[in-house]
């Protein structure tokens, strides 16, 4: 196509969410835009604005309540949503999640073989497979294809999903936080892989972090409350929302707990493996109690396995022996309960696997059982608590609005906050991170770190152990550092 053209076309467009069958809550509200082709373009905008939503408006996947959307046929501009489909390849936190939760039998080769055979009709299986490989080679992942989507880290996951994307050659490529999870090698290699795309296709992507956005993509459209505009609020290369910035300073990162301070988890000699394949190898780790651990590592060296394991979901392998005692016990954990009730995990995966249809505010009370699902009413004081607990991650009277709604219209960045409230709820012993400030905006990213920060000030609050990519997400009360790497770790500080 010749630059310039159009591929979608979007007049006053205005939609609602599944989860908001009375339509009261428009997600996208009059929207008008085109899509051109060459006409690479990033969305900003905080969490809740509606990006994801119009990402999937252009991919065909939620339809209009009023207006219209065109997309390029063959030969013209066709209102057939299977056109949008064929058009676009779409690469979300929602996606990564519906993956998760659908194919547990199903290896990368797998999963990038039917994105093409299910975009493309007659396609031959050995020009899907070579095609298959040589995008997974183009993002340095070609060792993923043999595993199954389970086994597979976060950023491993997210690695694949782009593999499959790329390998469609879509005309237009709509990427949702794509960067979220991937470690910095596999972030360059896949702006190589990016760049070599852009020059033949169109990419839209939205982002909390403008510093990721490549040079050549130069369009800016900014989200909010539903509505497009094409001025961004402050420069586009370092804006922040209105609330970010921490209003003031927690107390210093503390130091690190002397020898003599009482252990919470012992790790001897422990290796995990998960069908057959070593994920770690020997650990031997302490955490006392006044320490909270950063964990860093490349995407595969355990990190996602590590808490697992700490969380009760992953079990050492005969000849290791890990030992939890827990504070509130007074003792070591003796049953799965025990555990489960004073360690919380937070990450994508247990996000995804959380499919009930609630609201904001039952889904923070299940933190009191840690259950999954909602399976008994809770008391005055334990909705206090809870209400409590989301005013910590939401401003104003954003806690109340996602407390009264369905989790079904919130966005990746509203659930994440509300999973860390939830994972509060009961005062556990320990809070174990895995990227938990992916897919937040600036404001939402700074008030979560502001709130860790001055739960570890208090004295009172639960150890961390925190696992992320991005150096400036680490709270700064953690002053003990530890690397995995090939399922090996070193304790670094």
């Amino acid at each position: 196509m010749k630059a310039g053209e159009p591929l979608v076309s979007i007049e006053d467009v205005s939609c609602f969410l599944p989860g908001d069958p009375e339509r009261r809550h428009p997600v996208l509200r009059h929207i008008d835009w085109q899509v051109t082709a060459g006409g690479h373009c990033a969305l900003f905008g905080p969490n809740g604005a509606g990006k994801s939503s119009l990402l999937r408006l252009v991919a065909g996947e939620l339809w209009p309540a009023s207006g219209r959307i065109l997309w390029r046929g063959a030969e013209h501009m066709e209102s057939s949503p299977i056109v949008g489909r064929s058009l676009c390849a779409l690469v979300s936190p929602a996606v990564q999640e519906l993956w998760q939760r659908r194919a547990p039998e199903l290896t990368g080769l797998e999963y990038i073989m039917g994105v093409i055979a299910g975009a493309e009709f007659g396609v031959p299986d050995e020009e899907c497979e070579a095609r298959a490989r040589d995008a997974a080679a183009s993002l340095g992942c070609g060792e993923l294809l043999l595993r199954r989507l389970p086994e597979l880290s976060q950023g491993q996951l997210r690695l694949v999903l782009l593999a499959g994307a790329l390998a469609r050659n879509p005309r237009l490529l709509l990427l949702d936080e794509c960067l979220d999870g991937l470690d910095a090698a596999h972030r360059s290699r896949f702006a190589g892989a990016l760049d070599a795309y852009a020059e033949r296709g169109t990419v839209i992507m939205a982002s909390h972090r403008p510093k990721s956005v490549p040079e050549w993509c130069r369009g800016r459209a900014w989200l909010d409350g539903g509505r497009l505009s094409p001025h961004i609020p402050a420069g586009p290369e370092n804006f922040v929302t209105a609330e970010a910035g921490r209003a003031s300073k927690p107390a210093p990162a503390p130091e690190a707990a002397p020898d003599a301070a009482p252990v919470i988890f012992e790790l001897s000699r422990v290796s995990v493996y998960i069908d057959r394949h070593k994920v770690l190898h020997d650990i031997d780790w302490i955490l006392r109690r006044g320490e909270h651990w950063r964990i860093t590592g490349p995407n595969g060296s355990g990190k996602s396995t590590l808490l697992r394991l700490l969380a009760g979901d992953e079990f050492a392998a005969a000849g290791g022996r890990l030992r939890r005692f827990l504070p509130s016990l007074g003792r070591e954990a003796r049953t799965l309960e025990e555990v489960r009730r004073g360690v919380r995990l937070v990450s994508d995966l247990s996000q995804a696997l959380y499919g009930y249809p609630l609201t904001g505010l039952e889904l923070v009370c299940s933190g009191l059982d840690n259950s999954i699902g909602v399976y008994r009413e809770f008391g005055d004081e334990e909705q206090a608590e809870a209400r409590r607990l989301m005013e910590l991650f939401f401003p104003g009277g954003e806690a109340a609005r996602a407390g009264s709604a369905s989790i079904r219209r919130l966005s990746t960045g509203q659930l994440r906050r509300l999973f860390l409230a939830r994972a509060l709820m009961g005062r556990p012993d320990v809070l174990l991170l895995d990227e938990p400030c992916s897919g937040l905006d600036e404001a939402a990213r700074e008030r979560y770190l502001f709130s860790l920060e001055r739960l570890a000030a208090s004295g009172i609050g639960p150890a961390l152990v925190f696992v992320s990519h991005e150096a400036g997400d680490a709270p700064a009360c953690c002053a003990r550092e530890a690397r995995l790497c090939a399922g090996r770790l070193a304790i670094l500080a």
